[in-house]
């Protein structure tokens, strides 16, 4: 069966009519669900691929300051300074370390303030990154590089991270949480 285009410029009356042929079918619903479905799990994989978990990133800027000398923004503080401090820094109520603290620096992660202390823990020089988060971070993460090891985990509003010798992993990272009161 053919269709008549009633709005087509063409024969003047008395002459045959066009005849176009008829449009195909419209697609098939599934194959529009198919490519629906394949356009939204592609951008949310795109999006997990292109922009890190928070704690993957405090583990990567504590590795990266770890072999740092900076300029501390307080030297040697003691725990009432580091606390007025890190308040002023990342917010109310940090997780901090109690003891043996020999810096800490103002630092900007993912366009927010971030607070690197550097403390001893039996000898050790250990990096500790702390910020005040508003998205959803995994529990517990943990990273080798070459002799370092770096740990990161959720604490209440806070996510930290912390960076020192691979080879005493084990007993600073246990040290660490317990010093900054992680559950």
């Amino acid at each position: 069966m053919n269709l008549v285009e009633a709005e087509s410029i063409g024969p003047i009356e008395g002459d045959t009519p066009l005849v176009t042929p008829p449009r195909p079918p419209h697609r098939r619903v599934s194959v529009s669900l198919l490519f629906t479905l394949t356009v939204l799990v592609g951008t949310v994989v795109a999006i997990y691929l292109r922009f890190p978990t928070r704690n993957t990133v405090l583990m990567e800027e504590a590795l990266q300051r770890h072999q740092d000398q900076p300029a501390w923004d307080l030297v040697n503080p003691t725990a009432g300074e580091l606390r007025a401090w890190a308040i002023g820094v990342v917010g109310r109520d940090p997780p901090l370390p109690r003891d043996s603290v020999t810096g800490a620096r103002d630092l900007e992660v993912l366009g927010h303030r971030a607070a690197m202390i550097r403390f001893v823990i039996d000898g050790e020089p250990i990096t500790y990154l702390v910020q005040f988060t508003r998205v959803i971070a995994p529990e517990f993460s943990d990273h080798t590089v070459g002799d370092l090891h770096a740990i990161a985990w959720r604490q209440g509003l806070f996510t930290c991270a912390a960076v020192g010798p691979e080879a005493t992993s084990k007993r600073w990272s246990r040290t660490v949480q317990a010093a900054v009161g992680a559950r």
